[in-house]
Formats: structure tokens, C-alpha cells, sequence
């Protein structure tokens, strides 16, 4: 009963996930930097992927208490989760927002001595 909890709380983390991911392309919150750029075509494919398997995966969650021949997939399903959220991690880490300094810098080299 313990894995159920798990396993519901990583389908909802990756639908919550995944609908930011989404919903941060067309209105930003503000809390990066204009510098930090992120692809957008990429964040919507990714945040898409992450609702429709989180949604899938709680869909296929709760039909497995009404078809008991679906439970045998909750631990499939989890551990395929597990794989898109680690996934997810290491692309916002190394590729999904780089940084682009554009524009002059913020600190000058002028001591004011001519």
C-alpha cells in the first residue's frame, strides 16, 4: 500500500511538473533572469510528455482498483516515471536553459582614472 502512495505522488509531481514546464514558455514567472534563455519549442514537447505520462500513469493507477489484471503495470509505470523525472533533471540541468549574455556588461573597468 506504501508503493501506491509513491506512486501516485511521482504521477501528480510529473503532471505539476510538466504543466509549469508548459505554462513557463508562454508566461514566464519572472525568476530567472532575461540572460537565461530556454528553447521553446523543447520545454512545450518536454512539459507536454511529462502531463501526458503522469496523467497516463495516475489513469492506469486508479483503473488498476477496478481491474485487477492492470495492477501488474504500476510498478512498470513507476519505474518508467522514475525514467522521464531523471531525464527531465539532468535536461534542465546541462541543455534546457543556457545562458546568453547579450547587451553591455554590468560592471565597468573604469576606475575613473584617464
Amino acid at each position: 500500500m506504501l508503493f501506491l502512495v509513491f506512486y501516485f505522488i511521482l504521477s501528480a509531481v510529473l503532471v505539476f511538473q510538466g504543466l509549469h514546464l508548459a505554462a513557463e514558455t508562454t508566461s514566464p514567472l519572472g525568476t530567472l533572469p532575461e540572460e537565461v534563455a530556454q528553447d521553446r519549442p523543447t520545454s512545450r514537447g518536454w512539459g507536454g510528455l511529462l502531463m501526458a505520462y503522469g496523467a497516463f500513469s495516475a489513469l492506469i493507477g486508479a483503473l488498476g482498483f477496478a481491474y485487477p489484471d492492470m495492477a501488474p503495470a504500476r510498478p512498470i509505470l513507476f519505474l518508467l516515471g522514475l525514467i522521464f523525472l531523471a531525464l527531465f533533471g539532468l535536461w534542465v540541468i546541462f541543455l534546457g536553459r543556457k545562458a546568453e549574455f547579450i547587451g553591455k556588461p554590468t560592471l565597468t573597468d573604469d576606475h575613473g582614472h584617464h
